[in-house]
């Protein structure tokens, strides 16, 4: 307002100093320094956040930045304490004079009416014309003396006025009011202190951290409990040990987990009470069906466990423990003993005192209690180490070393019995170091934090070092004399309490069955290299504490790690570097070792390969998982290379290698198998390597290669082919692969071929395996075709011809221009048959195929998960469903209310995020995945619903059973309350129909957000009333709600209110209505959500204490947490009119009282706050002191208004800072609304609830662990299933033979009409190929984009069989043939294939003589024709059965597969022998291979990688090509029957296609028809 940066404020620093005292000073220094720059400024940001907050309007707290001299670049120190004095302890004239200068350039200027006019409207929300105008009657410009008087005069003129001039001032310096912290309750209940209370903390989130589910339940509890307790290792849950009853004894409120209250005061009960308060909680350890009493069996339980304790832990007192007998306790059966009678027998029983030391050790040295003195802390710590010394070294443990020097300096100090030395140190002192005071003779001198290094070695090393080892030890050390070892809990225990380091963990191993367990001193330290030109050094990201984590041994947890780097198509000739140092136990594999670096260095395992290098130039890859480091002779400082794919999944070490700049020798393991060979990655070429690997373990197509025989049949003149080169670089890849002589092939000399005439698969792209599988096959094809003058052929339609002629005449055209290995070994037909669906006409084609490309399923349905909140305060209920993709959220609210049993009137949809309601989604809305939020479903009322639900007789809404009624309890703040609810009875609303509702008072900001939805209910003349949309079912004539917006009448076009137009209908029903938004509008959220009830929005809050603040407001901060909950309200009409003689003018009125609220809401939550313990029971809670006041009042809580975010108030202006104003529990109304949160709609409250918990009650009682626990409906489980069922290879073979519509621009032209017409298109297969390759077709073009399907497929590893999706007459054929087999009679017509002298190279079936015509149609049932069933007999809808049916007399081959002797040629099942697999995202990622080997063994291929597997690896997710062989096949049968060639022939074919210009060596090839095709 005309300030500007360099005039000074209106308050100096130095005078501002004077108002402040020295603690103040100090704080507000320590604040600023928390928030400032490196510079010494405060940012705007943080000025506005950290001192105005965010209830002051942005446009005015920028304006008070500026005139507080804050700048662009921030604020300074000096300027910033000045202007907090001046406005929290500024006198009246300094803050007018300050006002002024906001207006003025100087204190001598003057201001006029329009600049204040001005300047007002656009930094102040709220001002009165008439005030500002009295400024300025007798002049249009003032000076500052008159400006004053004014001010005084109307210190409320604008919102900025009011709020620096007003008295007191709402925000302060300090802030008196001391909100109790976590720590101090608990403290305050327990024997504990508040340090001791936050070492807990630090230690209880140390351990639950090592939780595989992230709770601390029995497992996680067992596994550091059971060792000191107990021997033996608890494996048998049903069994009760005296670990179990501990657990239960610490878990007060039976949710199976701990949490930290509950950890902190069974430890105070266990350890620090008094000695009864300590046999309590053994009694509590025992009582495990908690009934407060002992039974027989719980007696037994007890002495069999402490006679086994003392067995195992004290077994110097084992005589004592024989003495205990069962009737000592209990006389009979029928007898129990309570509490009382068990604290008189365990008084003196030495026995009771033995688990009372084990306890005591216990919550010490394993949960990280403090001991309260040294003599203590000396007894705990030798009789732990007494006990573990005794049980000896387990293989697997870690001991840590100390030095012996520290070890006899705290013996001594914990040992000293001089009693003058005070034996219990304050927190402080336990952590610092003591004084140099050793010249005292009679001072015990506490020890200085361990220090180990006098143990270590001086490492000359620089690199990063990833184990925890420490260090290595000098090899002079000895035991006893420079050190002590000491167990895991003892070390962590000791260095907790008095800091340290290096830790210095050795792990116990047992080199073989014959050696002793002892310590590995020194395990192996081996130097890791790394390659400079890689992006995916990350560095150390894993900072794990237990170092039997980080070494790799046994039991190391497996590590969460991803990519720490992308794929790149540049490569640089990598540069080995030292990068860090690790040490691993000589007994650790290689597979252990390369789960503990993928897992510190955040890398992928397939992408990580290690390679141990025993000179500069030699490098062995480490390839044998389960060798360990001693079997492969690592010794200490040897190399370790670790090399990572680069950018484009090549191997750095590969590249350089086949690039020759490198003299290294690289040494790797001769294959397993002959084909177990890898295959190098040339550049995201492992599309490529997978189909090679697949096609290459084709039996019959690799035997054809390795004899050479391509050679002979290379056809180079083919225009269609390739020269002959593909088959020839096939070859010759084959080959090497096949000789078993190297582990990796780098397949150079084919992928530059199939570049060159195949430009697409160039570069480093990523690229479809399908694609180049089909290109492969296809090349191979015509590079070996055997036909060099391809005849002309000319398609020809079936024109009414019998199926079985249209085939083989499509078949033999085909032969005469394809004749290859390829096309005996993949080439299959199919049957496509196109009906006219105007004149019917059929036309029948047949076409050869070489895979089958089946489509899958695409995701049509969305998975949502839906929880349901009820109003009787029930746990809440997630339920699943799964809707198709399009569908609306009211499509949600029916199918979820056939699940819960609740009307979906009732339910009301929104969108939990965190603790906040963000947004109610309109019912018209498409479901959208449940991204960021959480979709909850809370059951609501209609008004006339909520209204039978008040209290009568003293009762009140949602009143839980054995509470009585409510007390007037009066309220400081019942006066501004009474303001706001205009001193009545209920709260009145005034409604006049046929126009619009008007607030009674002007609003000059924009409407706060309407908490409450409602479609008000209206009393009308005719008795009828009028609700929203969503309304409940009829209950009688006479208050039946309506649906769509109002009654039969109302929708015909009756008078309708304002409000009810504007939430009916399908217009009112739009986008979600977002409670952050600051423009929502009731009116607006109403119509949205088309709801007939009326609600409270209700949060959980907190008050976090800052120690470090500004000004009061910020001392403690609001935070909300938990789940959000809705409470319903009601209204109703008195039936007068608000004016005298006008009916149309109604008077609505709320019943709902704020007694009603908090009962409500008690009802609601009461599930959270754990109750108290019966006081007959004979149980006491683990706490020291009664706590029962927490709930010893009324409600553990307070009921405050608030906005909708939850932190400000939403009934006082922001000038009052105020964080909400609290609720009575009386039967006085709810207050209406600030004014400037009007409501705009009338009957809609605009503001929500804050439940503001008692500190005592929330960390005492409040049990968090319940906040999102939900029972779990069944149709969650079926919900997932569905949502995640895989479909089975049938599916998707259904898929490909269903019939299909063509229509629009796929119409079908028919001849016979002479035009395009729509038609049904049907595919089935006709003809099988010996191998069958299936493509699952997971790349599909959908809505103008690509994507990709991660559906699982199931597909059979064996005995798969087609015969359900053969055409009708090969089907029929095998089903009549496996009728004849099951009736035992052979069928007639059928040559067994081992006497079948046509098992050569005639691919041509022999056709029956029969002439009658044949058409295609659907195969009967598999299985009712093996069953016998006879409905199957009868012929099938089929024009082809129709009119040419199958006889068993006359069955054919359709197939003319060549198998071995004994197997039937119409016995025809598939079984896999290879998958190619595709994981990740389209275009970016990895296809990898799994193969049948020829000796039955399967293995994994990734590239360079191979490695034996087993088929039942191969994920159904993944797979994207599977290859099938039929079984029985007679591989060398289909070799080519070849005359010796000549050496010159010889020589001539297996030249370079560019070599030599000569005439072509001729070889004859021999056929069965007398035919010879000439080879090249």
């Amino acid at each position: 307002m005309g300030a500007k940066d360099s005039k000074p404020q209106v308050l100096s620093y130095e005078e501002a100093v004077k108002r402040v005292n020295t603690v103040e000073l100090k704080r507000l220094k320590d604040t600023f320094s928390k928030y400032a720059t490196p510079s010494g400024l405060l940012q705007q940001s943080i000025f506005f956040s950290e001192i105005l907050g965010d209830t002051v309007p942005n446009n005015l707290a920028e304006l008070i930045y500026t005139a507080w001299c804050g700048t662009t670049k921030g604020i300074t120190f000096k300027d910033l304490l000045s202007g907090l004095v001046l406005l929290t302890r500024g006198h009246q004239d300094e803050k007018c004079r300050f006002i002024f200068s906001l207006y003025a350039k100087d204190m001598n200027s003057v201001v006029t009416k329009d600049d204040v006019i001005n300047y007002t409207t656009k930094y102040s929300d709220g001002w009165n014309l008439e005030n500002i105008s009295n400024l300025f009657d007798e002049a249009e410009a003032v000076n500052y003396s008159k400006f004053r008087e004014w001010l005084i005069t109307y210190p409320c003129a604008t919102s900025l006025t009011e709020w620096l001039l007003s008295d007191p001032c709402p925000i302060t310096l300090s802030n008196d009011l001391e909100t109790p912290t976590f720590y101090q309750t608990l403290s305050g209940v327990t024997h504990l202190d508040e340090q001791e209370i936050i070492d807990l903390e630090k230690k209880y989130w140390q351990l639950k951290n090592l939780s595989s589910n992230g709770k601390f339940d029995i497992e996680l509890f067992l596994s550091f409990a059971s060792a000191p307790i107990s021997s033996v290792i608890e494996d048998d849950n049903s069994k009760f040990s005296i670990a179990r009853g501990l657990f239960s004894a610490f878990d007060e409120n039976c949710d199976g987990h701990l949490d930290f209250k509950e950890i902190v005061c069974g430890i105070s009960a266990a350890c620090r009470g008094p000695l009864v308060e300590r046999i309590k909680f053994c009694f509590k350890i025992f009582d495990f069906d908690r009934d407060g009493v002992f039974c027989r069996s719980e007696v037994t339980q007890l002495i069999e466990s402490l006679k086994q304790l003392a067995v195992d832990q004290f077994p110097e007192d084992e005589s004592d423990c024989d003495s205990l007998e069962v009737s000592d306790i209990i006389k009979n059966e029928m007898e129990s003993v309570d509490l009382e009678t068990f604290l008189m027998w365990a008084v003196n029983r030495s026995s009771l005192k033995h688990l009372l030391d084990m306890l005591h050790q216990l919550c010490h040295v394993v949960l990280g209690l403090r001991p309260a003195s040294r003599i203590e802390e000396g007894k705990l710590i030798q009789n732990w180490l007494r006990r573990e010394v005794k049980r000896g070294y387990r293989v697997g443990e870690f001991w840590y070393l100390v030095s012996s020097i520290w070890w006899k300096q705290w013996s001594d100090y914990v040992t000293n019995q001089d009693e003058s030395i005070k034996s219990v140190p304050s927190s402080a002192s336990l952590k610092n170091n003591s004084s140099d005071s050793g010249s005292d003779l009679n001072t015990v001198v506490r020890p200085r934090a361990i220090d180990n290094t006098c143990l270590v070695a001086t490492s000359t090393i620089k690199a990063t070092v990833l184990t925890g080892e420490g260090g290595r030890l000098r090899r002079d050390v000895e035991k006893g004399k420079d050190y002590e070892v000491v167990p895991e809990a003892i070390w962590k225990a000791l260095s907790s309490w008095y800091g340290g380091s290096p830790a210095l963990p050795r792990q116990a191993v047992q080199l073989t069955d014959a050696d002793p367990i002892e310590l590995e001193l020194y395990p192996l330290l081996l130097r890791l290299l790394r390659h400079s030109t890689t992006a995916n050094d990350n560095g150390p990201a894993w900072n794990g504490q237990s170092w039997n984590s980080i070494v790799g041994g046994y039991g190391a947890a497996a590590l969460a790690g991803g990519y720490g780097y992308f794929p790149s198509a540049t490569q640089q000739t990598p540069r080995r570097y030292l990068a860090y140092v690790a040490a691993f136990s000589q007994l650790a594999t290689v597979s252990q070792t390369y789960e503990y670096l993928c897992g510190r260095l955040r890398l992928k395992f397939d992408d990580v390969r290690l390679w141990l290098m025993k000179d500069d130039h030699c490098l062995v890859l480490l390839e044998d998982e389960n060798a360990t480091l001693a079997s492969l002779s690592c010794r200490d400082n040897d190399q370790l290379l670790i090399e990572v794919r680069n950018k484009d999944l090549t191997w750095p070490e590969e590249m350089v290698s086949l690039s020759g700049q490198s003299g290294d020798k690289y040494r790797q393991a001769l294959p397993s198998e002959k084909g177990a060979t890898g295959l190098n990655n040339l550049g995201n070429t492992c599309f490529m390597n997978a189909s090679l690997q697949c096609v290459s373990n084709t039996q019959a197509l690799t035997q054809y290669f390795t004899s050479s025989m391509h050679l002979l049949e290379l056809n180079r003149d083919n225009p269609l082919g390739m020269k002959g080169n593909i088959a020839k670089d096939y070859g010759d890849l084959i080959r090497d692969i096949w000789k078993g002589r190297s582990r990796t092939i780098a397949p150079l000399r084919l992928r530059w071929t199939i570049g060159k005439y195949a430009p697409r698969f160039n570069g480093y792209q990523q690229h479809d395996a399908q694609e180049l599988l089909a290109f492969l096959l296809d090349g191979l094809h015509e590079d070996l075709n055997r036909v060099h003058d391809k005849p002309y052929v000319e398609l020809s339609d079936s024109e009414g011809r019998p199926d079985i002629v249209v085939a083989q005449e499509a078949w033999e055209n085909h032969l005469l221009r394809n004749r290859s290995i390829v096309v005996e070994l993949f080439h299959g037909q199919l049957k496509s048959k196109v009906t006219c669906g105007v004149c019917q006409r059929e036309s029948v084609r047949f076409d050869p195929f070489n895979y089958l490309s089946l489509p899958l399923p695409l995701e049509s349905y969305v998975h949502v998960e839906v929880v349901v909140v009820r109003l009787d305060g029930s746990v809440p209920v997630k339920y699943g469903l799964r809707l198709p993709m399009d569908a609306t959220y009211l499509l949600l609210k029916e199918r979820l209310a056939a699940l819960c049993q609740v009307s979906y009137d009732h339910l009301l949809l929104a969108e939990v995020s965190g603790a906040m309601i963000k947004s109610f989604p309109g019912v018209s809305n498409k479901v959208r995945p449940t991204s960021g939020f959480a979709l909850f479903a809370y059951q609501v009322l209609n008004s006339s619903e909520v209204i039978h639900l008040l209290p009568t007789n003293g009762g009140h809404i949602g009143l839980v059973d054995g509470e009585e009624g409510a007390k007037d309890q009066s309220s400081p703040n019942n006066n501004k309350l009474a303001d706001h609810s205009n001193n009545q009875a209920a709260k009145v609303f005034h409604i006049k129909e046929g126009g619009n509702t008007n607030t009674s008072s002007e609003v000059r900001r924009p409407v706060g957000i309407c908490m409450n939805v409602m479609s008000t209910v209206f009393c009308r003349k005719n008795g009828s009333s009028t609700v929203g949309q969503e309304s409940l079912p009829p209950r009688s004539p006479a208050d039946r709600p309506t649906t769509n917006g109002g009654t039969n009448e109302d929708r015909n076009g009756g008078d309708r209110s304002s409000l009810a137009s504007t939430s009916s209908g399908s217009g009112g029903l739009g986008s979600p209505v977002s409670l952050t938004s600051n423009n929502s509008s009731a009116q607006e959220l109403n119509g949205a959500l088309g709801m007939g009830a009326s609600f409270l929005v209700v949060y959980h809050r907190k008050m976090i204490r800052q120690d470090l603040y500004f000004v009061s407001p910020h001392k403690t901060r609001p935070s909300l947490f938990g789940l959000p909950l809705l409470v319903p309200l009601a209204w109703t009409t008195d039936g007068v009119s608000s004016h005298p003689g006008d009916e149309s003018s109604k008077v609505l009125l709320l019943q709902t009282t704020s007694q009603d609220l908090y009962r409500c809401v008690w009802t609601l939550v009461s599930r959270l706050v754990s109750p108290s313990p019966p006081t007959d029971s004979g149980t006491l809670p683990n706490h020291a002191h009664d706590c029962d006041d927490s709930l010893g009042y009324e409600f553990p809580f307070t009921l405050k208004v608030v906005q909708a975010n939850g932190i400000h108030c939403g009934l006082c202006p922001w000038t009052k800072f105020c964080k909400g104003c609290p609720l009575p529990p009386t039967p006085d109304p709810l207050p209406n609304g600030s004014e400037t949160n009007s409501p705009a709609v009338e009957g809609v409250l605009n503001y929500c609830i804050a439940v503001d918990w008692e500190p005592t009650a929330l960390h005492l009682r409040y049990q968090t662990s319940l906040e999102k626990v939900f029972d779990e409906d069944p149709s969650v489980a079926k919900a997932v299933h569905q949502q995640t069922e895989p479909v089975s290879l049938e599916q998707c073979l259904q898929a490909f033979t269903r019939e299909e519509q063509l229509s629009g621009d796929e119409k079908y032209y028919c001849p016979k009409c002479a035009t395009h017409q729509p038609a049904t298109k049907k595919l089935q297969i006709w003809r099988l190929p010996p191998i069958l390759i299936v493509h699952l077709k997971r790349f599909q073009f959908v809505n103008h984009r690509w994507i990709k399907s991660h559906k699982a497929v199931q597909f059979p590893h064996n005995n798969l069989d087609f015969t359900e999706f053969l055409a009708a007459i090969p089907s029929e054929t095998l089903v009549r043939h496996r009728q004849k087999v099951a009736s035992s009679t052979p069928p007639n017509g059928i040559v067994d294939s081992a006497n079948d002298e046509s098992n050569g190279d005639d691919m041509n079936p022999k056709l029956s003589t029969s002439s009658t015509s044949y058409s295609n149609g659907h195969p009967p049932n598999l299985s009712e024709v093996i069953n016998g069933n006879e409905s199957t007999r009868k012929r099938l809808e089929s024009t082809s059965l129709m009119t040419h049916p199958v006889h068993d007399e006359d069955l054919i081959d359709f197939h003319q597969h060549r198998l071995l002797p004994g197997y039937n040629k119409l016995d025809i099942t598939y079984s896999l022998y290879a998958a190619v697999c595709h994981s990740g995202i389209m275009g970016g990622g990895h296809y990898i291979s799994y193969a049948k080997n020829p000796n039955g063994k399967w293995f994994y291929y990734n590239d360079s990688t191979c490695k034996e597997s087993s088929a039942n690896q191969i994920e159904g997710q993944t797979a994207y090509m599977l290859f099938f062989e039929r079984d029985g096949i007679d591989m060398k049968a289909y070799l080519p029957k070849l005359r010796e060639p000549s050496t010159s022939s010889a020589e001539s074919a297996n030249s370079d296609s560019t070599a030599g210009k000569g005439t072509p060596a001729v070889i004859g090839l021999e056929e069965e028809d007398g035919k010879k095709c000439c080879i090249m």
